[in-house]
């Protein structure tokens, strides 16, 4: 708990100084159409997500990750295709088990780099302005390299070192002041480095916001990470946890920021027993 703190503590000091920086002359209605949006991963708006996660408590160390997260949305006779970029860097003390960024880790004595990139395309039908769902595959490609190393592909820690691939579902409901949503992936791996295990990975992600006044919002977005190739007793990753949300609007766009923390309930042996997430995410208007 004491690590957990002082990750809290240095996120708030990372995180306040720009939001000190900001104002806000947008309407009250402005701000909260953006806030909606910025919940729904559905929405046909451009963003670009900032992320920063650190994975604590693993027997074997801690794992930083630092994504990017750009969307890129299309649209086409009452449907919309959403598409999800996923560049993440990792740094890690050795392996750690249970987290999406890390299917198949390969032990190790630590490592830092670019890990695995997932793209996820969900195309999704204009319903209403409240209800979204969206469907389409998932693919991650092993552009895992570390810092310094870059030949040894046998020795990765930053990935499955596989293409994999497989369905994605995602769900979204926004009955004010809420937003709910769930979101499915399943992936297996297709071809690869033989030398490494096969990937067989499920994260199912149920998330839901309560909204306040003038953009700020409560949110929980737990991660539950399924690693079939494991025993049963070591397959699930669930954590419990939740943060705090503002949205800041900047002209006609809008800058979206949360800081969470969650507790693994549930964690492979050697995976991490907490996390602490910190999210930046800049929204483009239409």
């Amino acid at each position: 708990m004491e690590k957990l703190s002082r990750s809290f503590k240095h996120l708030s000091l990372l995180f306040g100084l720009p939001l000190t920086l900001m104002g806000s002359g947008a309407s009250a209605d402005e701000t909260e159409s953006f806030t909606y949006m910025s919940q729904n991963p559905l929405t046909p708006i451009y963003s670009i997500p900032l992320e920063y996660t650190n994975y604590g408590g693993a027997q074997s160390g801690d794992v930083s990750v630092g994504s990017v997260k750009p969307i890129i949305p299309f649209s086409f006779d009452g449907w919309n295709l959403i598409n999800q970029l996923s560049l993440n860097f990792i740094g890690t003390s050795g392996v750690v088990n249970g987290i999406k960024n890390l299917p198949e880790p390969y032990p190790g004595d630590g490592a830092s780099g670019l890990g695995d990139t997932t793209l996820t395309s969900y195309v999704s039908p204009e319903i209403s302005d409240d209800f979204s769902i969206g469907f389409g595959p998932a693919l991650v490609f092993p552009t895992d390299t570390r810092f310094g190393d870059p030949e040894d592909r046998t020795s990765r820690q930053l990935g499955s070192g596989k293409f994999s691939a497989g369905p994605a579902l995602m769900i979204v409901t926004q009955p004010k002041p809420w937003t709910v949503g769930l979101s499915v992936q399943q992936i297996w791996s297709v071809f690869g480095n033989n030398s490494r295990h096969g990937v067989s990975q499920m994260v199912l992600r149920p998330f839901v916001n309560y909204n306040f006044n003038d953009g700020w919002y409560l949110v929980s977005d737990m991660n539950m990470v399924a690693n079939w190739n494991r025993s049963s007793d070591q397959t699930w990753t669930v954590p419990v946890g939740g943060g705090v949300g503002k949205l800041f609007m900047i002209g006609k766009n809008a800058i979206n920021t949360k800081v969470e923390g969650y507790y693994n309930a549930m964690t492979p042996n050697l995976g991490a027993d907490w996390s602490a997430n910190l999210t930046l995410q800049v929204l483009f208007a239409k």
